[in-house]
């Protein structure tokens, strides 16, 4: 049966989120409340404004209709005027493409850039979804490792590029460390892509919760090898709605736009209705939300200090990223977390490639997805964390 399934697809690996909730039938710990850390997705719905709002708009026939394959106007030149004021950039409406979320976005992006062959670097960790997409169109993933503060090493990178590479993505706040990419790290490797005449993809799906806004990667000649990738789903709480979107060069938007009509021909209608309402209307819903990350962050933090068997590799956004000292392997122990102590989170093992024998060390951890946790919750998963026993 499987002769009949494409062999980049079999490849790739299952869902991480949809396999680990399949844990808790198998592992789950009934006696205790389970505290499902596995996933960064918004809970609660959309706030109240914006849900009196779309209800309004479903009972306009144009927003069930096909609207522009790049989006609608209003939405991409209200992100025109934002983006040129927050970034000091000056886009125009032939440098936007709203997306069916921001993962459409960065399939968008390189599909138009790579085919089976080529080859795109990535740092390690990263996001499972990213190396499923690469991985299910044959290209080649040159993972490129990171420092004791979470940032990918540019001297490698340097090193690891060749003929093959077409793009190096980059992630921040970063999914699933948590860490902020300095602005002069960012401006590094700008300018090795544009040095190497290849692609700089950059998904900040988590900027709006991020100590600083790089106001940076605009500078100069961005044109030829930037790709800026954003998400409103986490921010406007939209995630089942699926609205995203991409900054680049005009030429490339006219190409991208093709996968773009051979997919879901138009964005959800709906949806950019909603993200238009949220950049006019939900600047104050955002300074709160972005505060309540902020002390969850500290909560956290302060919590870990008494730990024995974990260590803080990173932080922000919407993660934390946990290392811990054990020889056991990270699906073994997030396993054995579910089953002991009833806590569901996704193992190191699922951010980095299939091969056991490389980034051995860096493997053993976990990412704790707390922005929609409580410090009370806090309090409860460091009891259980320190009763756990790692070394059996």
């Amino acid at each position: 049966m499987e002769k009949q399934i494409n062999k980049f697809v079999l490849a790739a690996q299952r869902p991480p989120v949809i396999e680990v909730r399949e844990w808790v039938k198998r592992h789950g710990n009934s006696k205790k409340p389970l505290l499902n850390l596995s996933q960064a997705a918004p809970m609660s719905p959309p706030p109240e404004g914006l849900l009196k709002f779309l209800s309004e708009q479903t009972l306009l026939t144009e927003n069930h209709l096909y609207g522009d394959v790049l989006g609608d106007i209003i939405l991409r030149e209200k992100i025109v005027s934002l983006w040129n004021d927050d970034y000091g950039s000056s886009i125009s409406i032939n440098n936007v493409a709203i997306t069916s979320g921001c993962n459409q976005a960065f399939c968008a992006a390189i599909t138009t850039i790579a085919s089976a062959g080529d080859s795109i670097l990535v740092p390690v960790p990263w996001y499972f979804n990213h190396e499923m997409w690469l991985t299910i169109q044959g290209i080649t993933i040159i993972p490129i490792p990171c420092d004791a503060n979470m940032y990918p090493d540019i001297d490698i990178a340097k090193k690891l590029l060749d003929k093959k590479t077409k793009a190096i993505v980059m992630v921040t706040p970063n999914n699933p460390t948590g860490v902020e990419y300095p602005s002069n790290l960012i401006e590094d490797f700008s300018a090795l892509a544009r040095d190497n005449n290849i692609k700089l993809i950059i998904d900040e799906t988590y900027k709006n919760f991020g100590n600083e806004q790089s106001n940076i990667i605009y500078k100069g000649q961005w044109n030829d090898h930037l790709i800026q990738l954003y998400s409103f789903s986490k921010v406007y709480r939209l995630t089942g709605h699926r609205v995203g979107l991409m900054v680049a060069s005009e030429s490339f938007i006219k190409q991208t736009e093709k996968f773009l009509d051979t997919t879901t021909i138009c964005p959800n209608r709906l949806a950019q209705k909603a993200a238009y309402f949220g950049l006019i209307n939900l600047n104050e819903f955002i300074k709160k939300e972005k505060l309540k990350i902020k002390k969850l962050k500290n909560t956290f933090k302060k919590e870990l200090q008494d730990s024995i068997n974990w260590s803080l590799l990173g932080i922000g956004g919407y993660f934390a990223y946990l290392g811990y000292n054990s020889t056991l392997d990270s699906i073994s122990v997030a396993k054995k977390l579910l089953a002991e102590q009833n806590i569901l989170t996704i193992p190191g093992d699922m951010f980095f490639p299939n091969e056991k024998n490389i980034f051995i060390k860096e493997r053993r951890s976990i990412r704790i997805a707390f922005a929609n946790s409580t410090d009370e919750e806090f309090i409860e998963l460091f009891k259980r964390l320190n009763k756990f026993n790692l070394l059996k």
